[in-house]
């Protein structure tokens, strides 16, 4: 019963990453019609119409839930007659024993139609999914149960199109980030491991999501800046941010930032949300240059926005 083919282990993916579930949804319309395979989408909420465009038929659910409110229904009426009738008849208020009784039935009758549909598709739908007690989630990238949508492309399924141009496409669609032989993983790690791996990963694939031409140079990320321009920098950061004055929030709460890189941020002023919620253009590419943060992440996961609100709880 268990549907193993939307298993991810064992299986290498190309994948792009989005942040807006329209671009999604066009994406998947555009490589379907490039005869592309999708293997599938994980979203971190319901994107309506994302199984119309995936070409996903209806569910066989229902059916399964019919045969299981008939099996309630007939149990409800077995167990009533054996009683009522069979094992221990009884006349009450001078009706009949036998099957016209029926009518006495409906009550216990509907209400196991209704226990067994409710529980069978519950039992159902976790069977089918391979969703039990114990299970590793497979991921195929960290924010996908946060605020990214994950398009997944099984890399050995032969394709209509080479997968340069499916990563072509990606781009074009408007991933943010795409990756190549890409394997589920889980989240079983320490604080720390977890943070050191998003950074190899998304250090590993600066490069694929930029454009894919032949003649562009690898992109170097580390930026390394002499003492006088660290300083300046810093002044930049400090008269823009102020002086938390003592102050201290737990920036890890923001989206983004774990416990070494809130280390990395105190080591250069930066220590409530007040001052990440001023931050500028100018700023954060003062924060980014000091502290070698992904170009782009911080704007990208909203720092300003998740701080303001922050703020205000």
């Amino acid at each position: 019963m268990i549907d193993k083919s939307i298993l991810l282990e064992d299986k290498k993916f190309t994948v792009g990453i989005f942040d807006d579930s329209e671009k999604l949804i066009h994406a998947v319309e555009t490589l379907r019609k490039k005869g592309v395979k999708i293997f599938d989408c994980y979203t971190p909420f319901p994107v309506h119409h994302l199984d119309r465009a995936l070409g996903y038929h209806r569910s066989n659910l229902t059916i399964g839930a019919f045969i299981c409110g008939l099996l309630g229904s007939l149990s409800g009426f077995t167990l009533a007659y054996s009683m009522n009738v069979v094992d221990w008849p009884m006349i009450i208020g001078g009706k009949p024993t036998d099957i016209t009784l029926f009518t006495s039935f409906i009550p216990i009758i509907f209400e196991l139609t209704i226990l067994f549909t409710a529980f069978g598709m519950v039992i159902m739908f976790f069977a089918r999914s391979s969703m039990v007690h114990g299970i590793k989630e497979d991921l195929l990238d960290r924010r996908q149960t946060d605020n990214h949508m994950v398009l997944a492309i099984d890399n050995s399924e032969e394709q209509s199109i080479p997968n340069s141009e499916i990563q072509s496409l990606l781009q074009n669609e408007g991933a943010i980030t795409i990756r190549d032989n890409q394997a589920a993983f889980n989240t079983s790690h320490t604080p720390d491991e977890e943070e050191e791996e998003v950074h190899a990963e998304l250090a590993a694939t600066q490069a694929v999501a930029k454009p894919l031409s032949k003649t562009s140079t690898p992109r170097e990320d580390k930026v390394v800046l002499t003492d006088s321009e660290k300083e300046e920098r810093l002044s930049i950061i400090k008269a823009t941010l102020g002086d938390a004055s003592g102050a201290k929030d737990d920036l890890k709460l923001i989206s983004g930032v774990g416990p070494k890189y809130e280390s990395t941020l105190n080591s250069i002023g930066i220590f409530t949300f007040e001052q990440v919620s001023k931050m500028t253009p100018e700023t954060i590419k003062a924060v980014e240059e000091i502290t070698n943060y992904f170009p782009g992440r911080i704007e990208r996961d909203d720092w300003i926005s998740q701080a303001i609100k922050l703020m205000n709880k």
